[in-house]
């Protein structure tokens, strides 16, 4: 015996299985790719506050202790936006690769409500 529309429904629901495997594989790539320049990023920030400190300690007068200090709090402010808006883009990227998956089932599925109705 066969029901009629069962053998689409078993494939709907083995397609939207499949979606989301490949979403989650797509998202965990994009976490990874997100920590390693996370971790990069940290690193290199941890190194400039070093070159920084050591800086600092150099200085022979209030005034240059001053200029040293602007010049590095602008440069850190600036590291700050350019870091933020490169986590922002991967996350961006990686949210919009990992839904791609989702959104093609999702649309498959209104289309095949709409032929059903």
């Amino acid at each position: 015996m066969k029901i009629e529309g069962f053998d689409k429904f078993i494939s709907l629901g083995q397609d939207s299985a499949d979606a989301f495997t490949k979403s989650s594989a797509v998202a965990v790539k994009g976490f990874e790719e997100f920590a390693k320049v996370s971790q990069a990023l940290t690193a290199r920030n941890v190194e400039k506050a070093d070159a920084a400190v050591k800086a600092l300690f150099s200085v022979k007068s209030p005034a240059e202790f001053a200029d040293l200090q602007g010049k590095l709090a602008r440069e850190a402010v600036e590291s700050m936006i350019a870091d933020g808006r490169k986590l922002a883009e991967i996350g961006t990227s990686v949210m919009t690769a990992a839904l791609e998956p989702l959104n093609a089932r999702f649309a498959a599925f209104q289309s095949l409500v709409k032929t059903a109705a």
